[in-house]
């Protein structure tokens, strides 16, 4: 809930940028004091090609924004949190598993999901909890776009990590990082997929990644 007291300050900037983020995050300390939670959502995607045809362009951004940018908004927040503070990290659930026609996305979002590792590890002694988010697709224009142009392989791997409304997801997220917990999956079919890719071996992960990506293949012939 918003109240009287609160105060809202925005900010335009390229998160790509190191030196004006950490300008940012100094600014908004001086107005409204040490950040409690630092939230960190900030990406871009809703572009799924196979790789052969992915533009460098387009995936040296997805690198620049995603994970770069989350290493700049974690190296202008932590000098500012204390103990009790909580750090939280958007990923996507496309960073702990395989996503057909998604090589940029997907390798900014496995390099967020180690960075938050290390930094959880480095935190915990300080009292500041790291937490990180891996979601399956949520209904966003940026997802809304995506799917006017994805590739049929793409859409069934996301069908079966399932899609959730923003409302849902966004509540179930706000109340996990509260609780301080690492890894947040918002939806049940998205943590099936995630304990799938823990419990079976990688060998029967593959195959059932290509019967899938068959069975979509066999569909338009």
């Amino acid at each position: 809930r918003v109240s009287p007291q609160q105060r809202v300050h925005s900010y335009f900037l390229d998160l790509a940028d190191a030196a004006a983020t950490a300008e940012v995050f100094r600014d908004a300390s001086v107005r409204t004091g040490p950040p409690r939670i630092v939230f960190h959502a900030a990406g871009v995607g809703g572009f799924s090609r196979p790789f052969e045809e992915f533009p460098a362009d387009r995936f040296e951004r997805m690198i620049r924004v995603n994970l770069f940018g989350t290493r700049n908004v974690a190296a202008a927040a932590l000098p500012l949190l204390q103990s009790g503070s909580k750090l939280a990290l958007v990923a996507s659930l496309a960073g702990l598993v395989t996503a057909y026609g998604q090589s940029g996305y997907s390798a900014s979002k496995h390099g967020v999901v180690g960075l938050a590792g290390v930094l959880r590890v480095e935190c915990a002694p300080r009292g500041i909890d790291v937490c990180l988010i891996c979601p399956p697709e949520i209904d966003t224009p940026m997802a809304r776009e995506d799917t006017t142009s994805r590739p049929a392989e793409t859409a069934a791997m996301k069908l079966f990590a399932g899609s959730l409304p923003l409302d849902p997801a966004c509540r179930y997220i706000v109340d996990a990082v509260v609780r301080g917990t690492f890894l947040i999956i918002p939806g049940r079919r998205a943590r099936i997929a995630w304990a799938l890719q823990k419990l079976l071996p990688r060998e029967t992960l593959n195959r059932l990644a290509d019967r899938m990506v068959a069975k979509v293949r066999r569909s338009r012939s």
